[in-house]
């Protein structure tokens, strides 16, 4: 019988002894470890009956994984920011960031869900624009998006991996 982490963030089947996911690099140190025939249940409980192989290719007895990851373009710099990345003046840009006040110390979280990305306003004072319109709790972006933290910052989603 298999084992497997199941990743909260992206359901990727990891084995029972990564702490990190290997699709999305999401913490999963602290989920615990699932029978095989628990997780065909609840897949067919969902309706999702698939069947998923860990996605690992080896070369050289090092591990690759795919990383997701987004490119976000400032007036003048530029942010690679990962899945589950959270970008705020004392975050992910902090280098860039610190001079932009009205930009709240954790003000959004980056991640890509099931293939598709998402911006998560984390409670900010001065929120998340995509494309102008306030957003609340989290909404899909894609390239080319216009994403505010605050009316101060405007960063350009330039790619999409």
């Amino acid at each position: 019988m298999e084992r497997y982490k199941i990743c909260p963030n992206c359901n990727w089947q990891n084995p029972p002894d990564e702490i990190i996911c290997v699709k999305c690099m999401a913490d999963i140190i602290n989920v615990p470890v699932t029978e095989n025939n628990a997780v065909r249940e609840a897949k067919k409980a969902e309706g999702i009956e698939r069947k998923e192989s860990f996605k690992k290719e080896s070369f050289d007895d090092r591990t690759m994984v795919e990383v997701s990851k987004i490119i976000l373009r400032g007036k003048d710099f530029v942010l690679e920011v990962f899945s589950g990345d959270v970008v705020g003046r004392h975050e992910k840009g902090k280098e860039y960031l610190g001079e932009y006040k009205t930009v709240s110390r954790r003000h959004a979280k980056f991640f890509k869900q099931a293939g598709i990305w998402y911006v998560e306003d984390l409670n900010s004072t001065n929120g998340v624009y995509i494309n102008g319109m306030k957003i609340k709790g989290k909404d899909v972006i894609k390239k080319g998006d216009r994403i505010s933290l605050s009316l101060s910052l405007e960063l350009t989603v330039d790619e999409l991996q």
